[in-house]
């Protein structure tokens, strides 16, 4: 049973790694005001999280279903170092989620100043008439 509990880590730790790219991916493209990049991307990461989701729960129930003998010490720690760097993986994640926030909001702040900006032109103009011009 401890085979197959390491290589469901093996496999979960790779998910994370999709997450993490993904996590980046939405960043980059946020900042390059890619905006249907930024929707797949977080498509791509909102499916990879579920399936992340799912491979967790997998992975708790072959732990609680190891039987004594199989946990040595190594054994033990193979599964600190899955819950150790899981939760590092959510703890930079939430950190670049931040950082995503943040960057839409700037994003969203600099077009709410253009519309306001081509509003005031256009209201500026709005009362002029150039077909009264005289030559």
């Amino acid at each position: 049973m401890i085979e197959r509990l390491i290589e469901k880590l093996q496999m979960f730790t790779d998910r994370l790694d999709q997450g993490r790219k993904c996590t980046e991916d939405i960043f980059k493209a946020v900042a390059d005001e890619q905006w249907e990049r930024v929707e797949f991307s977080t498509s791509n990461r909102e499916r990879i999280l579920g399936i992340i989701a799912m491979e967790q729960e997998k992975i708790e129930g072959i732990i609680n279903n190891i039987f004594s003998e199989e946990l040595t010490p190594e054994n033990i720690n193979i599964i600190k170092s899955w819950a150790f760097d899981t939760q590092n993986w959510i703890n930079h994640t939430a950190s670049r989620d931040e950082d995503i926030l943040e960057a839409l909001n700037e994003s969203k702040d600099g077009i709410t100043q253009e519309i306001a900006t081509v509003f005031k032109s256009k209201a500026a103009f709005r009362g002029y008439n150039l077909n009264d011009v005289r030559k």
